[in-house]
């Protein structure tokens, strides 16, 4: 019974929701750039990470991510690496 009614409800969005999305759509594409712009060869995954979580909670006061960046270089820069029980973002950068 919810599941129609949850599904319903992520198709349609007031304003508000929209210019939310907008939003957030556009400081992750900021920090995304803003970490490439940053990294450099002998740094490792992680702290790429720590530079796209720094600029979202600098910028713009976000405490919390949806998602772990993938930071990947090598062999981890074509795959989805993160939500295991290894360590993700934790080769060398190159």
């Amino acid at each position: 019974i919810l599941f129609d009614l949850v599904a319903e409800s992520r198709v349609h969005k007031s304003n508000a929701e929209l210019h939310l999305l907008q939003h957030v759509t556009e400081l992750t594409s900021f920090a995304h750039v803003y970490t490439m712009k940053n990294t450099r060869p002998g740094m490792m995954e992680y702290q790429s990470e720590s530079l796209f979580r720094h600029y979202c909670f600098y910028n713009y006061g976000c405490r919390n991510l949806v998602y772990t960046p993938i930071c990947g270089c090598g062999p981890n820069g074509a795959i989805l690496h993160y939500g295991h029980a290894g360590e993700p973002n934790a080769r060398l950068i190159s």
